[in-house]
């Protein structure tokens, strides 16, 4: 055989068997370690709907591709979960609800959208919140604390924590701020630990403070069921840590978290479930409140779900999650459509004042402008800003005050109009020229006048991040019509 041959088949021949007496003994199989269950007490159950981020929307704008939310959407589906016979409801807010933070706004009218927004809040039930700093620079410190916000960190006038029960269901409260100007925090960790001071059922962190804080929170503090908290920059699932979870919720107000609560220990973390039979229990119950009342749509099987649900719950305190949209299914009669009325009767009432103030500056509107920059009127007229009014009258919503600033010219300004009676409103419907360059009748006349510089602010005015998300300066601006033609020699 050639030496090169017998070399490749002694490389290729397999080995042979290894005798067994050769192998190390396997070590002995662990025990499964049973889960850590705390003392054993009766199961009860609650159902915790929180919000956060409402940033002052009062209802929902049809604006983004998802047009939900709304206080009156929100009282519908609560009074879902408040139906005779359900386990207690509380209504908890993690903050930064009362502001809405847009540019050139007047103070006045900001403190007129907090207390609007604030009494529907507490016609919806809110048992507590936590405020969060565009709610303090909007409203002073004791109109917050008389309102059950609490503040573990901001402290005094803020109550660190509140015991809210009903139905004999103790959920205590504690309120985590995040830093400002003038009020830096206390050490989180150390501020939830004193503030559990009363006796609860279970105890919850309501937290605007950012994540880092929630989780030092959650995995620091002993004893606590969860940290509801503010999202980030994107939605989390709720993380799961060494402690309690945290949960966070959508922001503006188009949503509402629920919890499904079975607490059947003394208090401390929750372990959160999203299958078997705890899913199972949940869905049935938001199938018959749904339904209604006086509707059987429960059955056998859920007694059979109750039956294990008590068995699996021993010992512990389990949550599932999910999340509700306030879509328009719950549009319908509610109390709150009268505040709703009556808040948009306040703006109205807000932008005759400001049109009624004196003001050497006036809207010529477009039909002014016309007879000097035709070329520029022309292209405006293929320009979406062109269509901002027609999209309101589609959606029927061209005498809500609310959006009408956003798709006219100097609606609620001096010098522009505050009547949205069709006749009266036509010369400044949709987004024309004043809209952006600010009021200019007669400027050709007068030396001196002239446009108001065009910053991103200027657009982030309508352009924000409730009502455009997408929103980016540099491309939309290349968008707009007159931003594309040539430099005109006519007065400008």
């Amino acid at each position: 055989m050639h030496p090169f041959l017998a070399f490749l088949l002694a490389c290729t021949s397999e080995p042979g068997p290894v005798p067994t007496e050769a192998l190390p003994p396997l070590p002995p199989r662990l025990a499964e370690r049973a889960e850590d269950r705390g003392v054993e007490r009766p199961l009860r159950e609650a159902v915790i709907a929180f919000t956060a981020e409402v940033r002052g929307e009062v209802e929902p704008c049809g604006c983004p591709t998802t047009p939900y939310g709304g206080f009156a959407r929100r009282e519908r589906l609560l009074a879902r979960y408040r139906e005779p016979g359900d386990p207690p409801l509380f209504v908890l807010d993690a903050g930064e609800m009362l502001a809405k933070p847009l540019p050139g706004k007047a103070p006045a009218e900001s403190r007129g959208r907090a207390e609007a927004v604030m009494a529907l809040a507490e016609a919806t039930g809110l048992d507590a919140w936590a405020p969060g700093p565009l709610d303090r620079l909007v409203m002073p410190p004791e109109w917050l604390a008389a309102r059950r916000a609490v503040s573990a960190t901001w402290g005094p006038p803020f109550a660190a924590a509140r015991v809210v029960e009903r139905g004999g269901i103790r959920v205590g409260v504690v309120g985590l701020s995040a830093a400002v100007d003038g009020a830096p925090p206390r050490d989180a960790v150390s501020a939830v630990r004193d503030a559990m001071s009363g006796e609860a059922d279970t105890w919850v962190v309501l937290s605007n403070a950012g994540a880092a804080v929630n989780r030092a929170v959650a995995d620091g503090v002993a004893g606590l069921g969860a940290v509801l908290a503010t999202a980030g920059e994107n939605l989390e699932d709720p993380w799961i840590g060494h402690g309690a979870p945290v949960i966070e919720t959508p922001g503006r107000g188009r949503y509402v978290t629920v919890l499904h609560l079975s607490l059947a220990s003394t208090p401390g973390s929750w372990a959160i479930e999203d299958g078997g039979v705890w899913k199972s229990v949940a869905s049935a119950r938001e199938r018959a409140d749904a339904a209604g009342a006086g509707a059987n749509v429960l059955g056998e099987a859920f007694g059979r779900d109750l039956a294990t649900l008590a068995q699996h719950t021993i010992g512990r305190n389990v949550a599932v999650v999910s999340v509700r949209p306030l879509a328009p299914d719950l549009d319908g009669d509610t109390p709150l459509n009268a505040l709703v009325e009556t808040f948009h009767a306040e703006q109205l009432a807000t932008a005759r004042a400001e049109v009624g103030r004196p003001s050497a500056l006036a809207y010529g509107t477009s039909a002014a402008c016309s007879s000097c920059h035709s070329d520029r009127i022309a292209s405006w007229g293929f320009d979406d800003h062109a269509r901002a009014w027609a999209s309101l009258e589609s959606r029927q919503a061209a005498r809500n005050p609310e959006c009408v600033g956003c798709h006219s010219t100097g609606f609620g300004k001096p010098g522009g109009f505050s009547d949205l009676e069709p006749r009266l409103a036509e010369s400044y419907k949709a987004v024309q020229c004043e809209a952006c360059h600010g009021p200019m009748r007669g400027h050709a006349q007068q030396d001196g006048s002239g446009s108001t510089p065009i910053t991103e602010a200027t657009c982030r005015a309508c352009h924000d991040a409730a009502n455009s998300p997408s929103f980016d300066y540099a491309a939309y601006l290349r968008r707009i019509s007159c931003s594309r033609m040539a430099v005109q020699d006519l007065p400008d």
